[in-house]
């Protein structure tokens, strides 16, 4: 009884090893998120730090954080929303100006079905709050 105890040990104590070298080994993926901060958007401001901290909780990941107006933040380990205004109407036409938009492995766009239509964005995860 005691070998086997010795073996089972020894089998965890690998894969245990072999799982934390994989963990340490991978690369961080670049994720870049950006907010709606339109008119439309009023409705479901309440709405967006929830949704900004399920986006974040994803491990191994970096974020860049801006608005279709402006950047918030460049790359960092968690999203850090701060305040903004929601005004004028939505123009996602210059999303892809953004420096962080070419580098990232992902892009999320935060919006409701009443902004902008979307159609337009290839390659992002389009997350649409409901009122």
């Amino acid at each position: 009884m005691k070998p086997l105890a010795i073996f089972v040990v020894g089998v965890l104590l690998v894969f245990g090893a072999l799982a934390a070298a994989i963990m340490l080994s991978r690369e961080t993926e670049r994720v870049f998120v950006v907010v709606d901060s339109s008119f439309p958007m009023r409705e479901v401001w309440t709405q967006v730090p929830g949704t900004l901290d399920e986006v974040g909780s994803r491990g191994s990941s970096e974020f860049a954080l801006a608005t279709e107006k402006d950047l918030v933040h460049s790359w960092q380990s968690a999203l850090r929303f701060r305040d903004v205004s929601q005004f004028a109407p939505c123009d996602f036409s210059g999303l892809d100006a953004y420096a962080e938009a070419g580098e990232a492995a992902q892009r999320i766009l935060v919006t409701t079905p009443a902004s902008c239509p979307t159609d337009s964005l290839a390659d992002w995860t389009v997350v649409q709050l409901q009122p």
